[in-house]
């Protein structure tokens, strides 16, 4: 289908005068440029009027006009084109529509600079792809040894019974939470999935079941009740991982006894401890990969919490609790009921 605008040539001639980011050019039938703007080209610095009048084999190298002359060629017939091109080693974008003057087909052309936008999306797809082959390395060459070195401690363990099983065992753990952490991060990035209504009590109790039971003692309170933590929108399994990662993190700083408490907040909910706390001075470095206090963690915790605050554009802030311990508060959620 033939897409054509129509619009009196006074028209084009003040919009391309005034446009303000990039260029803008009326071509005829013959691909000649009728209309420039504006008065200097912001790529190359040309005199717009210097190219009016002159085809597009005038006006650039034969390569660059080739490339050019069957897309405008396509747009003279009533196509839209859009298309990026390389020249003078900056790259352009490059959209064409059909326009209809006075009864006369021109075709209208924008272009815009988009050297570093695109320099960006390659670097991002090349360290995405890079993050890919990370991950699947880490997945065979890393879990499938520790897999076999489980196994083989099970059969020792059923063989003898010696102290050092125990610490093995531990030293295994460790490993296996810090592959899964590293896979997380190098596989789910910031991305999320689907955001739908959660309710915030029925995440938090899924998360705390997950945790509890390796700490018999914990204990989970909440500020009032369950029932005044609100429904939120979110990414409901990335949510979960963000309070298991918290409460593990609850755990290991303040002992097999800790204490949790969990409160709602206008837009968000806060959970703090009273275990140790968090300095002042560390509080900003809590989130960085490998940061931790105590000797078997594996410093990937709250780097993947914070991850998934900024996948659902949330903000985090780390406080004191009221019992003298770490207090995360969680704001900037899109609440759908209290």
């Amino acid at each position: 289908m033939a897409h054509f605008s129509d619009a009196p040539p006074e028209k084009y001639r003040a919009l391309v005068t005034h446009f303000p980011n990039g260029v803008l050019v009326l071509f005829d039938s013959e691909l000649r440029y009728e209309i420039v703007g504006p008065e200097t080209l912001p790529f190359s610095k040309r005199d717009a009027s210097k190219m009016v009048g002159k085809t597009i084999y005038d006006l650039f190298p034969e390569e660059t006009a080739t490339q050019l002359e069957p897309k405008l060629r396509a747009t003279l017939t009533g196509e839209l084109c859009s298309f990026d091109m390389e020249y003078e080693e900056q790259v352009h974008h490059i959209e064409t529509r059909p326009v209809r003057i006075q009864g006369d087909t021109y075709g209208a052309l924008v272009t815009q600079e988009v050297t570093e936008e695109r320099q960006t999306a390659r670097e991002l797809e090349q360290q995405n792809q890079r993050l890919d082959k990370f991950a699947r390395i880490v997945s065979h060459d890393l879990l499938n040894p520790l897999n076999v070195a489980q196994g083989r401690l099970e059969l020792a363990q059923e063989e003898c019974d010696t102290e050092h099983h125990n610490a093995i065992a531990t030293a295994l753990d460790r490993i296996q939470r810090i592959v899964e952490d590293v896979l997380w991060l190098a596989r789910e990035g910031q991305d999320i999935g689907s955001v739908e209504p959660v309710a915030l009590g029925k995440a938090i109790e899924s998360a705390w079941r997950m945790v509890s039971g390796q700490a018999d003692n914990a204990e989970l309170r909440y500020v009032g009740d369950e029932s005044q933590l609100p429904t939120v929108k979110a990414d409901y399994d990335r949510l979960c991982q963000l309070l298991e990662n918290l409460f593990k993190n609850a755990v290991e700083h303040g002992g097999d006894d800790v204490t949790i408490t969990v409160g709602a907040l206008a837009d968000g909910f806060s959970i703090g401890d009273d275990g140790p706390g968090i300095p002042d001075e560390e509080r900003e470095d809590v989130f960085d990969p490998g940061y931790s206090t105590v000797e078997d963690g594996t410093g990937l915790g709250l780097s993947i919490v914070k991850q998934v605050v900024e996948a659902h554009d949330w903000e985090i802030q780390v406080t004191e609790s009221s019992a003298g311990g770490a207090r995360f508060e969680f704001t900037g959620l899109d609440v759908v009921a209290k």
